[in-house]
């Protein structure tokens, strides 16, 4: 498994997993990498318990092709209560970074109080302005 993972991992992977790491979380402990649903589709980075996946798209995901199995992916996240961070790259390594780094830390939060009480549920996420995240 450990070679697959690190077969498939790029560099967004990386970037993502030291944000993740700068703020405290622990990889393998808080979230993982190439995470598996089924046998149907692998996540970037997924915290399990909090059924939250990231996922960091590049310029492969710009294809129509790419684009429906992504929704259909999201379809069936969604459908599982798993809640979804589809990023395309140059946004969060860019002008966007600041709102999806404090939204994915609003949401983790979020889940993980929903965890302890024994019930999650979906999270409303709020709409992006730069404004609020220079």
């Amino acid at each position: 498994m450990a070679v697959w993972k690190n077969q498939m991992s790029g560099k967004n992977e990386k970037r993502v997993i030291n944000l993740f790491e700068s703020l405290g979380y622990v990889l393998d402990k808080d979230f993982v990498r190439q995470h598996p649903i089924g046998e149907r589709f692998v996540l970037d980075i997924a915290f399990v318990k909090e059924q939250i996946a990231i996922e960091v798209d590049g310029k492969s995901h710009s294809s129509s092709k790419q684009r429906r199995i992504d929704d259909k992916r999201d379809r069936y996240l969604e459908n599982n209560n798993w809640i979804i961070l589809r990023i395309k790259d140059q946004e969060l390594f860019g002008y966007k970074f600041s709102y999806f780094k404090n939204l994915a830390i609003l949401l983790i939060e979020e889940r993980r109080t929903q965890w302890d009480i024994g019930c999650l549920y979906a999270v409303d996420i709020p709409n992006y302005k730069p404004e609020d995240y220079a």
